[in-house]
């Protein structure tokens, strides 16, 4: 008898699990997605119980009869459609299935047929409790257990206590209850995954959505070059800001201080993403709030520092080259905080900037900064970066370098600054290849394209080297 009784709970989990197959295949269908969102139409309720209403029938055709009894999975359908949408598609699910049954007959005809109408009624019942929210896996197979007792019970009460009907309860009810009730425990935990996955699939379109509405907000807070202005004439400016994710920590900024002269702004905040994205708007709109006339760049990062240290529990820091650009002689005065050292690109090539040492701004309240000077001649190029450009790597982890960069700029010494910019990342994409991106890499570039100099400008400075002012 236990050989008899393992052989028959070996032979209905194979049957349930074709069905878990096939029920996997059905869950991708629109219907199911409606059906977890709770959107039920007389069209859907309809589908479902005919859907489960096959399952049923389903159920019967793979039973294993015993003593004139069957020993199926008909009762799981209906209870899955009652859990999934209520009692009244269960019991329309039961309804079809206990239809079929009920000619092939048998001891247990009538209370078989009725079983499956009655798993539809428990599971929305079930469905009617929950009022919406979740149902475990240990809610349904307890439901489905104590349905396959309650059917037990029904087969006594309307066929008798009869020999037949208790040796097929003896042997069928153990093997349908561990059958039916892993079938259920299985197809509810499968609901309850594709639910989870549909939901984190809509928290990623939104999270996707708000990011890139924060790149689109991010990327109007940066200037548009237009080198046609008026208040651009003398020089031709370009810049470029690729973040590494959909919002970034780097910034760019130039804008006219007075009638003859132009802030420059280039920086990079520690960290990545969101919280460094932020960060780069309060540090853009401070650099626009303080920079005023009489004030320095050294006085306009003095005053930046102070700002960013004050309440910086997160302790970021950015690095900053600010730079006020005199578009009449072409002399930019500047002051650097922890920043890169700009190229001067000419004619005879690409050097880099000597720049005072400095600490980064948002670190320490009270740090000094100092001013230095570069005087461009025509034709002359200060080019701006960030890490990013110096620092991506190629899939050996060998990095872009300041000498690639220096090597390349001296090759484009003749180009404009939009041309000069886009030959840069060409260079930077050959350079890296397939490797993903790992820093945010902006440029900027001002070409002095000649202006009124005026006598007592500024002296001119030596290739690499930068005038330091008091």
């Amino acid at each position: 008898m236990n050989d008899e009784i393992i052989n028959l709970i070996i032979a209905l989990i194979r049957n349930i699990s074709i069905f878990m197959i096939l029920a996997y295949l059905l869950t991708r269908i629109p219907v199911f997605g409606d059906v977890l969102n709770r959107r039920f139409s007389g069209k859907n309720r309809v589908f479902l119980a005919l859907l489960f209403g096959l399952v049923s029938i389903y159920g019967t055709m793979t039973g294993i009869e015993i003593f004139g009894g069957i020993a199926n999975f008909r009762d799981l359908g209906p209870a899955v459609a009652g859990l999934l949408a209520g009692p009244l598609v269960g019991a329309g699910a039961g309804l079809i299935g206990g239809i079929y049954r009920y000619p092939l007959g048998g001891v247990t005809a009538l209370p078989c047929a009725l079983a499956p109408v009655i798993a539809g009624l428990a599971g929305g019942g079930l469905f009617l409790l929950k009022k919406g929210k979740e149902i475990r896996v240990w809610e349904a197979t307890l439901l489905m257990i104590g349905m396959e007792i309650l059917h037990a019970m029904i087969s006594l009460i309307i066929s008798g206590a009869g020999e037949e009907v208790l040796a097929i309860i003896r042997v069928a009810l153990f093997p349908m209850i561990v059958a039916n009730g892993c079938g259920m425990a299985v197809f509810v935990f499968m609901i309850d995954n594709l639910a989870a996955e549909r939901r984190n699939e809509a928290a990623k379109q939104r999270i996707d959505s708000e990011l890139r509405i924060a790149r689109e907000i991010q990327m109007s807070m940066v200037p548009k070059p237009r080198p046609s202005d008026a208040e651009h004439s003398g020089a031709d400016i370009h810049a470029v800001m690729k973040p590494a994710k959909e919002v970034g920590g780097d910034l760019y900024n130039f804008f006219p201080l007075d009638a003859g002269r132009l802030c420059l702004a280039i920086g990079d905040v520690a960290g990545k993403g969101v919280p460094a994205s932020l960060y780069m708007a309060i540090t853009q709109k401070l650099i626009k709030a303080e920079a005023r006339e009489g004030v320095s760049p050294a006085d306009l990062l003095a005053r930046l520092n102070n700002e960013l240290c004050d309440g910086n529990d997160t302790l970021t820091f950015v690095t900053l080259f600010l730079g006020f650009f005199d578009r009449r002689t072409g002399e930019v005065v500047f002051s650097n905080a922890g920043h890169n050292p700009p190229y001067l690109v000419r004619p005879g090539g690409a050097a880099m900037l000597e720049v005072a040492p400095a600490m980064a701004v948002g670190v320490q309240e009270g740090i000094p900064y100092a001013n230095q000077s570069l005087q461009l001649q025509p034709g002359e190029t200060l080019f701006l970066y960030t890490d990013g450009v110096t620092e991506a790597m190629d899939a050996r982890e060998n990095l872009y370098s300041n000498d690639r960069l220096q090597a390349t700029l001296s090759g484009l010494h003749h180009l404009q600054p939009e041309a000069m910019c886009r030959e840069i990342l060409v260079d930077i994409a050959r350079f890296v290849g397939k490797n993903e991106q790992s820093d945010d890499i902006t440029m900027l570039a001002l070409r002095f394209d000649g202006g009124e100099v005026q006598g007592g400008g500024a002296e001119q400075a030596n290739p690499g080297s930068a005038k330091e002012e008091s």
